[in-house]
């Protein structure tokens, strides 16, 4: 199982990014995370999230004011498709994220059916962040900043997110306290979770942490752990690594993400505003890559673990 998991990892630290855009980093982000695990990435989460039912708290969306309203769709995708596996196999779901991503999650969650709940953080209100932690047992956040060395969050260009968009931190540090299993799964670098490789990412990486280019000098470089680390292409594509991996766990295929959702996902997110954000156009992209080629890549994740739960077969010659 952790030959095919491993390939799950190497297939989601494929970078897909257009020219414009940062590019090259993604494979070193793959590289660090993979050597401070001793799974395969995709495989250490799948194994938190294989127990017997709990209540799993996902936090993800981002928006930005006048560019992404509604947020982007890199995030929310991955957590419905990671909220309806979970609940197949019998966990109960919270998802929680800011005030103008709620109504674009919940449609999501009604086009697929699933019976997860959606919760709004209040801004930076450390009370309510405290009480989210004692009320599940295992955290995942997806495509969600994590704050900086100085406590502030930076997209992936530098720019700050504070002013705007909820930390949550608290959430996750208090987790961790009351010994609740944490899962971080990003992209960038900037997220909830690469606090785990921090120290590793400046010592190998510090030009992607663009000190410069933030107004605190602290870089985007989150400095907020989880105790699992997903990295991918996308945070949702990584997501969607997770599910095959859990497949692979349970012998169950129906618990994959299906390619062809994946695709008509990226369809109804334009209709419920979604954006995407490898250009800020509300288009059936997400971080810049068509729906074809994500549904290509979930095609692919699901290919390796139907090829891992196969009876064997011998040839005869």
């Amino acid at each position: 199982m952790d030959i095919a998991a491993d390939n799950m990892d190497r297939l989601l630290a494929v970078e897909i990014r257009g020219r414009g855009r940062g590019r090259g980093f993604k494979w070193g982000l793959y590289t660090i995370a993979r050597e401070h695990s001793d799974l395969p990435l995709v495989l250490a989460a799948a194994q938190a999230l294989d127990r017997a039912p709990c209540t799993v708290a996902i936090v993800t969306g981002a928006a930005v004011p006048e560019h992404m309203p509604a947020g982007e769709n890199d995030g929310p995708f991955g957590a419905t498709a990671l909220a309806s596996s979970l609940t197949a196999i019998g966990h109960h779901v919270q998802i929680w994220t800011d005030p103008e991503c709620a109504a674009p999650i919940e449609g999501l969650l009604r086009w697929r059916g699933v019976p997860a709940k959606v919760g709004v953080l209040a801004m930076n209100d450390t009370a309510q962040q405290q009480e989210i932690a004692k009320g599940a047992d295992l955290f995942v956040a997806i495509e969600r900043l994590g704050g900086n060395i100085n406590g502030h969050i930076h997209g992936i260009n530098g720019k700050r997110r504070d002013p705007f968009r909820t930390k949550v931190d608290t959430i996750f540090n208090t987790a961790r306290e009351l010994g609740r299993t944490t899962i971080g799964i990003g992209d960038g670098g900037n997220e909830v979770g690469f606090g785990k490789i921090r120290e590793a990412l400046i010592a190998r990486m510090p030009e992607h942490n663009q000190a410069q280019a933030t107004p605190c000098g602290g870089g985007i470089y989150s400095a907020l752990a989880t105790d699992i680390l997903v990295v991918g292409s996308t945070s949702n594509l990584a997501t969607y690594g997770v599910l095959a991996a859990l497949a692979m766990r349970r012998d169950d295929l129906s618990l994959c993400h299906d390619p062809d959702v994946e695709e008509q996902m990226h369809y109804v997110g334009v209709g419920l505003g979604l954006t995407d954000g490898g250009g800020g156009g509300v288009i059936a992209d997400c971080d810049g890559i068509p729906a074809k080629a994500n549904a290509a890549m979930v095609t692919l994740l699901n290919a390796i673990a139907a090829r891992y739960l196969a009876p064997p077969r011998a040839r005869p010659f």
